[in-house]
């Protein structure tokens, strides 16, 4: 066998095959390419879908998120603060006429403090009747009957015990705020 014979043996059924091995494998690559790209592309359109899906259930988060804060302002919100203004505008009539009884209290203060002062006040029934309040409230009892005047404990009208009606007004002994 010469050299040539053993090459044709050799090369003469493996070229062709080698040929068309070739010729497969390309088209067997191809085939692979294209499903690879296209399986690439079936994932990247998965992944779309996926950041799509993401997108809707965020806008719907966002959605009920507003819906609630809607709901929210008009249910609780704004009725509460109307009724915050409402008590804002209480409290402020409330500071007023708390202000305008101080005002009063200290007037009446003052008028009682002068009354100790008049020359009829030993006899005066509107300090009498403050001198007894005065004692029930420090814990003293009072019986009412008092002239709230030591000096003039004594001297009472033995018909009128509590110093008004029977006898002169104006007498030495009952002036009734009178003067003498």
């Amino acid at each position: 066998m010469s050299f040539s014979e053993i090459l044709n043996i050799l090369l003469g059924g493996s070229l062709v095959t080698l040929v068309l091995a070739l010729a497969t494998m390309k088209a067997t690559v191809r085939k692979a390419n294209a499903e690879a790209e296209k399986a690439k592309a079936d994932a990247e359109a998965a992944k779309a879908d996926a950041e799509k899906a993401r997108a809707d259930a965020e806008a719907v988060r966002i959605t009920n998120a507003e819906s609630a804060t809607r709901i929210l302002m008009e249910n609780i919100v704004k009725p509460l603060k109307e009724e915050l203004n409402a008590t804002r505008e209480d409290l402020q009539a409330t500071k007023k006429e708390m202000a305008s009884t101080k005002r009063e209290m200290a007037r009446l203060r003052k008028a009682v403090e002068a009354a100790s002062g008049c020359p009829h006040s030993d006899g005066c029934p509107v300090l009498r009747k403050l001198r007894d309040n005065q004692k029930d409230s420090d814990g003293a009892d009072s019986d009412g009957r008092s002239l709230g005047e030591p000096r003039l404990r004594g001297y009472r009208n033995k018909a009128d015990p509590k110093g008004g009606g029977a006898g002169e007004p104006g007498g030495d002994f009952n002036t009734r705020g009178q003067p003498p």
